[in-house]
């Protein structure tokens, strides 16, 4: 990739998802530091690990959670609606993923109602403690508060 940097042909380059000793190898060796680190969090793994790993944690279905279909009840939407609206009110750039179409109109009504304070911090409180990484270990940060 630093050579498409010399030839011009791309302005930048970055990593994902790197944790702390992948970056600080990078920038041990690399001559084009990069410009970007993307992190991604994913709230389930839709391709089977969550799945997998409900005889350690649980039960992983967010969606059936009781919590969150009572807060869906009380503003009148899907529990799918609360989830992300939740994450809009956190500022994190929420990009769901549907091939269903009223699926994907609903995804899209969710900026006619806003969560309130209280409502954000249940939300919050439902934490299970299952992470498939952890920053916070290496990088100091908290990435899920």
């Amino acid at each position: 990739m630093e050579n498409l940097v010399s030839l011009e042909l791309v302005r930048s380059i970055g990593i994902s998802n790197y944790d702390i000793f992948l970056t600080r190898d990078c920038l041990a060796y690399s001559k084009v530091k990069p410009a970007h680190d993307i992190c991604v969090i994913t709230a389930h793994a839709p391709l089977g690990a969550a799945a997998a790993n409900t005889e350690w944690f649980g039960t992983v279905l967010c969606l059936e959670d009781p919590a969150l279909k009572d807060l869906a009840e009380k503003y009148k939407t899907t529990v799918a609606q609360i989830v992300l609206r939740w994450g809009i009110q956190r500022n994190t750039v929420v990009i769901p993923k549907s091939s269903k179409l009223e699926r994907l109109q609903e995804n899209f009504n969710v900026h006619d109602f806003e969560l309130t304070k209280e409502d954000m911090n249940l939300v919050k409180s439902l934490d299970r403690n299952y992470r498939t990484n952890q920053p916070a270990k290496f990088w100091g940060i908290d990435l899920y508060s």
